[in-house]
């Protein structure tokens, strides 16, 4: 399956949505957007923000990318996710803009905003598909289905013991362990909370979900990564502690023992626009702060003294 959902010259987005962060300052991000939109006829829209221009029209976050060429993100990683959420449902490419300090799923620094805008003036981009997962779970008597950009996390509640947990994949069990919890992530995901508790970093091109359980106690203490066909299902035993359950990390339940869910591939992907020719290997090295060994750093692939 391509990854790839546009690719080449591109349209230039004539109507577009802007999703800021709720704190950060934006002002200087804004005034840029704005400048563009008025130079090049682009309608801008947005929630019902006060720092949003008067001539920005308003909108509710269940409308607020219908219809829109391309949703903007003014702020960092969780402004991103936010931004997924409301734009992947119509289809819509998220082009987000890092205005704090990591912003590892952003494309463009907030410096090199103007230049970003060009770009999509000129067509000058790509919109790639990224794998979303969907979690179904049952509470309250009712069905909940949540879909998930970057992790679906079970963790144990602070003070109230350990987790205990069995998994399964697609119905077949895998392994029952004792925790701190375990983190389902998309491969654009695998660089957050998967990683910290030792999994894997997995491209963003990558179809699969990574299963990385947390502090695990045993012989099990590995990530396992699975096919975008297959599902997994997750139980919390009878003698666990309770729950709780974070969607991109939003607290969205706490869970008692005899509770499950099942985590698999969403039907719809998310979409994100990508500038320019840097890579994951590249990203990885620059916003992770990979370094090479101190006798390795001084000689280039081929073994030549720099």
């Amino acid at each position: 399956m391509s990854t790839s959902a546009r690719d080449g010259a591109m349209s230039p987005p004539r109507r577009v949505s802007l999703i800021l962060h709720p704190e950060r300052d934006v002002d200087q991000a804004i005034a840029a957007v704005r400048e563009w939109a008025r130079a090049d006829g682009v309608a801008l829209v947005g929630l019902d923000d006060e720092r949003l221009p008067p001539d920005v029209e308003r909108c509710d976050e269940a409308s607020v990318a219908r219809g829109c060429d391309l949703v903007l993100a003014l702020g960092g990683d969780g402004t991103m996710l936010g931004a997924l959420r409301l734009a992947a449902p119509f289809g819509v490419p998220v082009l987000g803009v890092n205005l704090g300090r990591l912003g590892y799923l952003t494309e463009v620094e907030g410096t090199k905003l103007p230049k970003a805008l060009h770009a999509l003036s000129e067509g000058d981009f790509a919109v790639e598909e990224r794998l979303a997962l969907c979690a179904t779970s049952s509470e309250d008597g009712r069905i909940h289905e949540r879909a998930a950009y970057n992790d679906v996390v079970l963790s144990r509640v602070p003070g109230r013991g350990q987790a205990a947990l069995a998994l399964r994949v697609d119905g077949e069990l895998l392994v029952r362990y004792a925790s701190d919890g375990v983190i389902t992530a998309t491969p654009s995901g695998s660089t957050a909370y998967s990683f910290a508790a030792g999994g894997p970093i997995v491209s963003p091109r990558t179809h699969a979900m990574i299963v990385t359980p947390d502090a695990a106690h045993g012989l099990f203490n590995r990530a396992v990564v699975l096919g975008h066909e297959e599902r997994l299902g997750v139980e919390v035993l009878p003698t666990s502690a309770p729950m709780a359950v974070e969607v991109d990390g939003r607290l969205v339940a706490q869970v008692d023992p005899g509770w499950s869910m099942e985590v698999a591939p969403a039907a719809q992907p998310s979409l994100v626009v990508r500038l320019g020719s840097t890579g994951f290997a590249e990203r990885a090295r620059r916003k992770l702060g990979i370094m090479d060994p101190a006798g390795l750093a001084d000689f280039d692939l081929a073994g030549h003294q720099r």
